[in-house]
């Protein structure tokens, strides 16, 4: 009962064992398998779910038939012990004439063990293909992804970009319309009218790409995030079957070395038995017991080493995620105090170019009084000049030569006043 539980347990770790072949009768044309891919592709995860349940199905009732014709192995111990009771039986059956029985066939030694490993490594085989299945369908699915982002990228950028050729264009009409009644441009107004629309048309139909390209790119993300849980899924059950097939194997290892350890221990007995007495057995007995007590203390001694040995190993990881936490601390804080640095001296450069403009400002703001001051001066002498002329042309009191000297001075303060103009 033992070994059939065992290779219950085995069949059980996998959920591709002894699983139903899926037979497919449908016949599809170019044009239809073109028309349902993408239903395919959304489906694929139902399907292997699907495939999973029926696994499951034929494992259990593999699981049923292995456990109706596997029976318990018998010990050596109990093997040799129960050989000379054959008589016994033989005499019992001498009282009934009957007909002689057939021999039953013992099970082979070593037989569920070795029926599990035979099917935990089928388990295992059948494992494989669905993990490579699940990452291909995760590789294209996370092409199509990256291709769905650069496509929205793409459609984003276009509308940008077509949107300030709309402003550009806006920009020009308005301006040509503002200068329509100094020149006679309405030829130009009706070609910028004309890109203007043309633009909004261009720009309506990129903002509908760009909405079908986020779309798209949803839709990859969900298909994506699918297939990975489908890959997980797959990589989960190949492990379990892995470690399925590590233990049979163990559990194989470790009942053949009992079968060998009690074959020779049996062939011994049986052979000492025959030579020398009880004495002998019982001095065997106490020798065998005491080998099992060394024994013993050599895989206490050899636990306890490897139990130090794994605190010693914890101990220097931990020493060294320490170490290495230290050391990403530190790296962060020196990154955090150049930037800091670099925005203080960002920050005292933009306040010296902030001063800089702002007495740039001001003496610019004087220059232009002083200027307007000196010009209003200006003006004003070429005016006083002027009447000292009228008044000295109408009253005739002065000479012809005080009369050009007042035009060459009214002429260097015309001229002097157009040169501060400028």
């Amino acid at each position: 009962m033992r070994h059939s539980t065992l290779a219950l347990l085995a069949l059980l770790s996998s959920a591709s064992a002894f699983a139903p072949a899926k037979i497919s009768t449908t016949h599809r044309s170019q044009s239809s398998l073109h028309a349902v891919k993408n239903d395919n592709n959304n489906n694929q995860f139902g399907n292997q779910i699907e495939d999973a349940k029926n696994a499951f199905l034929g494992t259990v009732t593999a699981a049923t038939i292995l456990m109706g014709t596997l029976a318990p192995l018998p010990d050596a111990a109990n093997a040799a012990t129960a050989a000379p009771a054959a008589p016994a039986a033989a005499t019992a059956t001498k009282t009934a004439p009957s007909k002689k029985a057939e021999p039953v066939a013992a099970p082979a030694p070593l037989a569920a063990e070795k029926a599990t490993v035979a099917s935990a490594k089928a388990a295992f085989t059948a494992s494989q293909k669905p993990i490579t299945d699940a990452k291909s369908a995760y590789s294209t699915a996370s092409t199509t992804s990256n291709s769905a982002k650069k496509g929205v990228e793409s459609a984003v950028k276009k509308a940008a970009d077509l949107k300030k050729s709309l402003i550009s264009a806006n920009d020009k009409l308005s301006q040509a319309k503002r200068k329509q009644f100094k020149s006679n441009n309405e030829n130009l107004i009706n070609v910028l009218s004309k890109t203007v629309e043309s633009t909004k048309v261009q720009l309506a139909e990129a903002e509908k790409t760009v909405s079908f390209a986020k779309s798209a790119e949803v839709k990859a993300s969900k298909d994506l995030a699918v297939k990975k849980s489908a890959l997980e899924s797959a990589e989960k059950t190949g492990a379990n079957a892995k470690k399925a097939l590590a233990s049979a194997e163990d559990k194989l290892s470790v009942a053949t070395k009992k079968l060998q350890a009690a074959n020779a221990k049996a062939a011994k007995q049986a052979q000492e038995a025959k030579k020398k007495a009880a004495e002998k057995a019982k001095k065997e007995k106490q020798k065998a017991e005491k080998a099992a007590k060394e024994l013993k203390k050599k895989e206490q001694k050899a636990k306890k080493q490897e139990q130090k040995a794994k605190k010693d190993a914890q101990k220097k990881a931990d020493k060294a995620a320490k170490e290495l936490k230290k050391k990403e601390q530190k790296a962060k804080k020196v990154a955090q105090e150049k930037a800091d640095k670099a925005a203080k001296a960002l920050k005292k450069q933009q306040k010296k170019q902030k001063e800089i403009d702002t007495a740039k400002r001001i003496a610019e703001r004087k220059a232009a009084e002083a200027k307007a001051k000196k010009l209003k001066e200006a003006e004003q002498t070429l005016k006083a000049l002027e009447m000292k002329k009228k008044n000295a042309v109408v009253s005739e009191k002065r000479s012809e030569a005080s009369i050009k000297a007042a035009d060459a001075e009214i002429a260097s303060a015309a001229k002097k006043l157009a040169d501060m103009k400028k």
